[in-house]
């Protein structure tokens, strides 16, 4: 092999990793690394016990509404914690809303050694482990959103109602909670659910709902369009946005989607 070959195979190696280098920055562009909006000045930072038997801390910050507001309580999905969605909660928050941005337990400020995502990720030994060390954890997240709408009803006027939204994961979440608490109405962002999940929801009373959700996210559009197709609520409304995008970063780039949300909500909760 000559040397004028060798150099060009040079050339072509060099050129075909940067544009994997390039194509890789890109997509952690686009992707994983939209701007974090900081807590609002008027967030307070706050504690609470899931259970009166239960020594485990939860974390969340609480956005003091007007005094005739209703409230909202909003979850992450299951890549993210809290501070991802801290645009909503201030958008929420300029509406008068009295709102409530939780970390669920094992994420983000709501952690002990007990309860780590990031732990739970160091310490297993193959997907099949840490698929059931998160199932475990996640067993507690249904008493745990009873004493987050638990803290935030104590907030709130008892005339007044509560919402939740709900992004992935949490969506399934939301749903064990109303069925248990005659919640307002409910935001699924890109919901991710079970059959037993979504048979769930269909047994609530038709409860308001907004759904979002990417055309080419198949799972969770998939599941928008049925239970929005199923929820006989006149206020109920779904969004479908091209793209894949999935949870927080399917709102990230929307603000007016952001302030649609808080709008709608208003509209269902403050009487």
């Amino acid at each position: 092999m000559n040397m004028l070959s060798l150099r060009t195979i040079k050339t072509y190696l060099f050129s075909l990793m940067l544009i994997i280098t390039l194509t890789l920055l890109w997509s952690v562009s686009v992707y994983g690394n939209e701007k974090k909006t900081s807590a609002s000045n008027h967030a307070q930072q706050v504690k609470f016990k899931a259970r009166a038997d239960d020594n485990f801390m939860l974390t969340a910050d609480y956005y003091a509404g007007t005094t005739r507001a209703g409230g909202v309580i909003v979850l992450h999905d299951c890549k993210t914690d809290r501070s991802r969605y801290n645009a909503m909660a201030n958008a929420l928050f300029q509406r008068g809303l009295h709102t409530l941005t939780l970390d669920l337990r094992g994420y983000g400020a709501s952690v002990s050694p007990e309860f780590s995502r990031d732990i739970i990720k160091q310490n297993a030994t193959d997907l099949v482990s840490y698929q059931s060390e998160m199932a475990l954890l996640t067993t507690y997240w249904q008493d745990d959103l009873v004493a987050a709408y638990q803290f935030l009803r104590s907030k709130v006027d008892k005339n007044q109602g509560i919402a939740i939204v709900t992004s992935g994961c949490s969506a399934a979440y939301g749903v064990a909670l109303a069925g248990k608490i005659l919640l307002n109405s409910i935001v699924m962002i890109t919901p991710q659910m079970t059959y037993a999940d979504k048979e769930r929801y269909k047994n609530l009373i038709d409860i308001p709902s907004y759904f979002i959700t990417s055309a080419h996210h198949m799972e969770s559009d998939q599941v928008a369009q049925e239970l929005f197709a199923w929820n006989g609520s006149k206020e109920s409304k779904i969004q479908t946005f091209k793209g894949s995008r999935y949870g927080y970063y399917l709102i990230a780039r929307e603000q007016s989607l952001i302030d649609d949300i808080s709008q709608w909500i208003d509209s269902t909760v403050t009487k």
